[in-house]
């Protein structure tokens, strides 16, 4: 996570309009984040900036200059109250993780179709899929399980 921090604060830095950050209030009246890229200046405004902080990194690796390499590293990657503000707005807002789940096929009993069976977006869902996908009992999978 810090380096993509290091990498957005580089970015912004080179102004050019590449990449925007703007607070701003949501539908629900609550405060959100606008966060602008200008794809078009990625090739050329973006490439030049990133390239240039790498190499100032480079450099200070090759000659072993720790010190200078560092302090230019935490300026980057220095977090400041605006950004603590964001990162709460950020917390604020933040949805839990999509779960996708397999569906099955199963062949009908008299073997002249086939059904489409959908589960639920849930840790249920995926148990229940997994459970009717391999529906047989395995002794020797549960002894390899209980002996971990």
């Amino acid at each position: 996570m810090q380096a993509r921090y290091v990498i957005l604060r580089v970015l912004l830095e080179t102004g050019e309009g590449l990449v925007s950050v703007k607070e701003t209030i949501g539908e629900d009246g609550k405060p959100d984040l606008e966060i602008s890229l200008d794809r078009s200046k990625i090739d050329t405004v973006g490439r030049k900036a990133i390239g240039n902080f790498l190499r100032k990194l480079q450099v200070y690796k090759a000659t072993a200059d720790v010190e200078s390499g560092t302090a230019l590293y935490n300026r980057y990657s220095a977090v400041n109250e605006d950004w603590l503000r964001y990162r709460n707005i950020v917390l604020a807002r933040k949805q839990p993780r999509p779960m996708f789940v397999q569906a099955n096929t199963i062949l009908k009993s008299d073997l002249s179709d086939v059904e489409l069976v959908e589960y639920s977006a849930s840790a249920e869902g995926i148990v229940e899929s997994f459970s009717q996908r391999f529906p047989q009992y395995d002794s020797q999978l549960e002894s390899l399980w209980k002996s971990q």
